[in-house]
């Protein structure tokens, strides 16, 4: 069972196109978002969810920063890596109202 679940979740992150950012369904209603920047001091998750209130995420012995986010509603995102606004890889983009891009979640 366990080698078909990596292979699953290495497929995923090929077909998302996010090399930066692979998502991992941690529980039928959340998503778990991973974001390998091993040297940043903090990293902070931003979501159309709820206004793009910053959040906190972890980071993980191995460098990457996560967090859980509802995973069963589409939602637009952006995080902000040592006081800066990040975008990752990711698959679907668009444009905000302020010329900029945001990554789009689509579950």
């Amino acid at each position: 069972m366990m080698p078909k679940i990596l292979i699953t979740l290495s497929l995923l992150g090929i077909l998302s196109g996010c090399s930066t950012t692979p998502y991992l369904q941690s529980a039928p209603d959340t998503v778990t978002l991973y974001l390998k920047l091993p040297h940043a001091s903090r990293v902070q998750f931003a979501s159309s969810m709820d206004n793009y209130q910053a959040h906190d995420t972890r980071k993980t012995t191995s460098g990457q920063w996560e967090i859980d986010v509802p995973g069963n509603t589409e939602f637009k995102y952006f995080y902000i890596v040592d006081g800066r606004v990040y975008l990752p890889d990711c698959r679907y983009r668009e444009r905000d109202d302020f010329g900029s891009r945001d990554c789009v979640f689509i579950p």
